[in-house]
């Protein structure tokens, strides 16, 4: 992976900051970033895309890294900012890419834009609650971490100091490896064996935080407390569903229940993978958005 200057543009609205990836003249795929996360995750289709042809851009959302708050109140909202990003950058037709947190604003941008949006790749992406499994059917590590999430749900005002915490483990000495050891083995394993890959993933996850905790409030606030704002019945663009079977932070079913909500979708379970699935099939997740005919 190969590092790549972020820029800033001043929209009417906001501050937007972003990075470019891939081929500098290919075929446009915006890419959604986790929660937490910032535009460096797009690092990880650098080499995919330059070899695809695809020009990926990874726009930070607010409060992350150099982009602006405050957001909206519901995920569909960061359409308007999106739609005025692709226009300053005269997108007129474009594929969206979504891993983890980013799946729910990859899908808002394919229902807000559907004229703009060729087709949507979510990676280890979460469902809407309304159409999650229920605690009790999980694995411990995803029934642990899905029992917090349903804790917020109940009482959202407790979104707040949990970032504020976070943001203090991440700025910590080896608060990021803290976080690390909370996931799925297979994660674990894969971070442990890569020190390029590790030092990548302390940059992404420090550089959420450089404005403070806000902007991860807002994301875990608005993804996993709130109505997305759109149904997902709105999303007519082709849809590729990526899920590692072992991920323990969003359980694999919330791929087969994306899949039977989207009208139109794929799903590719990976065996064996865990929730950094996007860093090891880049050129795979690429290949199945179609990009030849963005």
């Amino acid at each position: 992976m190969s590092a790549a200057a972020s820029r800033t543009i001043a929209l009417p609205h906001c501050r937007v900051s972003y990075a470019e990836y891939g081929a500098q003249d290919g075929m446009p795929v915006l890419y959604c970033h986790g929660v937490p996360g910032t535009h460096l995750e797009g690092e990880a289709f650098d080499e995919a895309g330059i070899a695809a042809g695809v020009r990926v851009i990874a726009v930070d959302r607010p409060g992350m890294a150099q982009s602006s708050l405050p957001a909206g109140e519901r995920v569909a909202d960061w359409v308007t900012t999106v739609a005025a990003l692709a226009d300053r950058l005269e997108l007129t037709r474009f594929g969206v890419i979504g891993v983890s947190g980013g799946g729910p604003y990859a899908l808002a941008i394919a229902a807000g834009l559907p004229d703009r949006v060729s087709g949507v790749a979510l990676v280890s992406a979460p469902a809407p609650v309304e159409v999650q499994a229920e605690a009790a059917d999980l694995d411990p590590v995803a029934r642990r971490r899905r029992r917090g999430l349903n804790v917020l749900r109940r009482v959202p005002f407790l979104v707040h100091p949990m970032a504020v915490e976070m943001s203090m483990v991440i700025r910590r000495h080896k608060g990021v490896a803290g976080l690390v050891a909370q996931m799925a083995a297979v994660d674990r394993d894969r971070v442990e064996g890569d020190a390029e890959l590790t030092a990548k993933l302390e940059a992404n996850l420090r550089g959420s935080f450089e404005q403070g905790s806000r902007g991860f409030a807002t994301d875990i606030r608005l993804v996993f407390t709130r109505d997305w704002g759109f149904q997902l019945a709105q999303v007519s663009a082709p849809v590729q569903i990526w899920h590692g079977d072992a991920d323990g932070n969003v359980p694999a079913d919330d791929a087969r229940r994306l899949a039977a909500a989207l009208p139109h979708s794929s799903t590719h379970i990976v065996a064996g993978a865990g929730h950094l699935l996007f860093v090891d099939r880049a050129a795979d997740i690429l290949s199945s958005l179609g990009t030849g005919g963005v």
